[in-house]
């Protein structure tokens, strides 16, 4: 959970050349955010390590769900995560204002990443921002529930809905994608048609994909004749779905990545961090510049929402 504790230790940790895995998100807002990812110690020869851990981000159904994704064709997103009633409590940290508490830092965070992610971009606006929040004590300020909207560069809209305290039956975490219209070649067709395809992708289970997963991937195909103003000449519709527990499984360029089919996301996360550490490739990583962006875009949803962005330490 960010503090100023936690991102006070960040700062030492680097300062002092150690390594640094850090919870997500790691810090308060994006000032914090500045300081952290721009010290000047990240820059020298042989430097320290700093990862934001957003391990979801580093399991295999999620990098699959991804490539059947092309960021400039997305037109609609829609994140969803929540916790229930029972798995929260007022005085948890999550609902502390000194502590940066609040649903968006906490669950929220993981929906605005995979709306940055399906749109290869990070939103121009929050177009509204709606939460439910405490208004006392230290509680004050801490919303428990969100729903925001965002435009991004290309477009399309990306929103957002996550609650801690939710139903009594867990939902798995979900994303959808909505695709624009694109022409698909294919050489069976006489010159004189054209066939359509729009896509609408989903990835259940988008936070802990090890305990379940589903990507579907539902496309709608229409031939239509170039000659008759596209009447649609024909449609049908074509629906998949697919499980995605080891890399092998995600197959083309991640067949040959390591991993089993009970790594959790932490562990391929960590696999990634000692692959930094030591000075080999890595497949998957999650920069300073995109966990700036990230803090960029909660400190927006929360200055939409009327709540303000989460405090700024005074440690520099």
């Amino acid at each position: 959970m960010p503090n100023s504790h936690h991102y006070e230790w960040a700062v030492r940790s680097i300062r002092a050349g150690k390594h640094v895995l850090l919870e997500k998100p790691s810090v308060a807002n994006g000032t914090e955010a500045e300081i952290l990812f721009n010290l000047p110690e990240l820059s020298e020869p042989d430097a320290p390590v700093i990862l934001e851990a957003f391990h979801n981000r580093f399991y295999p159904a999620y990098n699959f769900f991804k490539t059947l994704i092309n960021p400039a064709d997305v037109v609609h997103a829609y994140a969803y995560s929540m916790i229930p009633w029972w798995g929260t409590g007022k005085d948890d940290i999550y609902f502390n204002y000194q502590l940066a508490g609040g649903s968006m830092m906490q669950m929220g965070t993981y929906n605005f990443a995979a709306l940055r992610d399906v749109f290869g971009a990070d939103p121009e606006e929050c177009l509204s921002c709606d939460t439910k929040a405490y208004t006392e004590g230290i509680h004050n300020k801490c919303d428990y529930d969100f729903t925001a909207k965002f435009r991004f560069p290309n477009g399309g809209i990306g929103e957002a809905y996550s609650t801690l305290k939710g139903p009594t039956l867990w939902t798995p975490s979900y994303t959808t994608v909505t695709l624009r219209e694109v022409v698909v070649p294919d050489n069976s067709l006489p010159s004189s048609q054209q066939k359509i395809r729009s896509r609408e992708v989903t990835i259940h289970g988008y936070v802990h994909g090890i305990f379940w997963h589903r990507v579907d991937v539902k496309d709608k195909y229409e031939i239509r004749s170039k000659e008759e103003n596209m009447r649609v000449v024909k449609k049908w519709e074509e629906k998949k779905s697919h499980k995605i527990y080891t890399w092998k499984d995600a197959g083309a360029e991640f067949a040959h990545l390591p991993g089993e089919d009970w790594w959790m996301s932490y562990r391929h996360q960590l696999e990634q961090f000692v692959n930094r550490v030591k000075g080999r490739k890595t497949q998957v990583w999650v920069t300073g510049d995109d966990s700036l962006a990230q803090m960029k875009m909660l400190d927006m949803a929360y200055e939409k929402s009327g709540l303000g962005r989460r405090m700024t330490s005074s440690f520099r």
